[in-house]
């Protein structure tokens, strides 16, 4: 055997292997290439401003060239997990009826030692003067802060210096301590994007149900698993903080791509786009070992009896409530059956109280406040009609409900996040009246 000539083949078949190498080495750079967003912060050139038009909408106000999250557990130091959630995202304003896209917001929840926390956050707005990219930052500034209820805060911001054809891009990380709030996704919207993709991974050991929705096909779904050490730092004051750490876990890391995906905007007849465009959420199931086994998932009656029970809903309503007694008694003078008196209760209700946000289901402060200020948000309103009504001795009920604008609930199981609303059910002579 020849072994020079197994190793050294003739010229002419190496020049075809060389050719054949590059093409594949080619198509491999392309296929990367497709596989992956090239929208970096801050890194424009003055190409990218050349499209007056892009063909997934010619007539497009503006276009989201990329939008792109990423969901992960990690370990913290409270003893226990957190979600780390990125977002980044890269809009053309094509004209001035996209201005509106210019301005945009971060919701932040907090309850006690409980919190979510906004990190990294930068934006610029970028046009093309004189052939030159011209970048202006978003001062911090600028970023203002507005308290919703006493749980929710959001962050407002909006793009300096923006113009017709402007680019902008923002970026930023949150830190939350709440597992449950694994961060939906939505792939469509008002624009159209020519990419948007979410990243998820999770430990082996926290189990998540994903609900999807809408009717355009992934460009990208796929699923990767690897293993990975968690640590756990547990702080315990001044005395050394305990260290744990879970090693070797399995993981799974789940991503998702739509490319090229037209807008969606509300039609006649239709309830709300919400319930259609391409969507992904996600729902705590369970823990398992190494953790305490847990289920998350509750059954409507144990759901019931725990919302009953917290304070930011329906405990202030099992409690004596006696300063009612001075709105309530004046009310009803007059009445002599319990409709009579439950019509008096509600229109003291309308007439007196002011709603200033139609979309909560928990108390933003106390029942008594609601009455001293004689204002509060739809759930603060109605928990008082409540309250005021069972006083009176007339048998009533919170009751949640998901509004048009906000979409469909789940029904086999009680997804809270799914619900915004609330509105009292009283029960007269038999008869149940929302």
């Amino acid at each position: 055997m020849n072994i020079k000539n197994q190793i050294l083949p003739k010229q002419p078949l190496m020049k075809l292997h060389l050719s054949l190498a590059i093409f594949l080495l080619w198509g491999l750079i392309q296929a990367n290439a497709q596989d992956k967003s090239s929208a970096k912060f801050g890194k424009i050139v003055p190409e990218d401003f050349a499209p007056k038009v892009y063909s997934v909408d010619s007539n497009a106000n503006a276009v989201i060239i990329a939008d792109i999250g990423s969901s992960k557990i990690v370990g913290n130091n409270k003893g226990w997990f957190s979600l780390e959630f990125k977002h980044y995202c890269r809009a053309r304003l094509l004209n001035k009826n996209g201005f509106d896209l210019a301005t945009d917001k971060i919701l932040l929840y907090s309850v006690g030692d409980k919190e979510e926390k906004l990190l990294d956050f930068k934006a610029a707005t970028y046009n093309l003067e004189n052939g030159k990219v011209v970048s202006t930052p978003l001062d911090k500034e600028n970023i203002f802060k507005e308290k919703l209820t006493k749980n929710l805060e959001v962050r407002k911001f909006t793009f300096p210096n923006i113009k017709e054809g402007s680019i902008i891009e923002f970026e930023y990380t949150v830190n939350s301590d709440y597992l449950h709030y694994l961060r939906a996704w939505s792939f469509q919207g008002d624009y159209p994007r020519l990419w948007s993709e979410y990243n998820v991974t999770i430990p082996a050991f926290f189990n998540y149900m994903v609900l999807s929705q809408g009717y355009e096909k992934f460009f990208i779904q796929d699923k990767k698993t690897f293993t990975d050490n968690f640590n756990v730092v547990q702080s315990n004051g001044v005395e050394a903080s305990n260290f744990i750490t879970i090693s070797n876990a399995n993981v799974g890391s789940y991503r998702w791509v739509v490319k090229d995906i037209p807008a969606l905007r509300g039609e006649s007849f239709v309830s709300t786009i919400d319930n259609h465009i391409q969507k992904i959420d996600f729902v705590l199931v369970s823990q398992t070992e190494p953790l305490q086994p847990f289920s998350y998932m509750s059954s409507w009656p144990q759901k019931t009896e725990d919302l009953m029970n917290d304070e930011d809903f329906g405990l202030s309503l099992s409690k004596d409530n006696g300063w009612l007694g001075d709105v309530v008694k004046p009310a009803m003078i007059g009445a002599t059956s319990m409709l009579e008196k439950a019509k008096r209760i509600y229109a003291f209700a309308r007439d007196n109280l002011t709603c200033t946000d139609y979309s909560d289901i928990w108390l933003g402060q106390s029942l008594k406040n609601v009455l001293k200020t004689k204002n509060g948000s739809v759930a603060d309103i109605n928990l008082l009609l409540v309250a005021m009504l069972r006083y009176a001795g007339i048998p009533a009920d919170p009751v949640l409900l998901s509004t048009r604008d906000n979409g469909y609930t789940y029904p086999p199981s009680p997804i809270l996040s799914r619900f915004n609303y609330v509105i009292c059910c009283a029960t007269i002579n038999g008869k149940q009246i929302l």
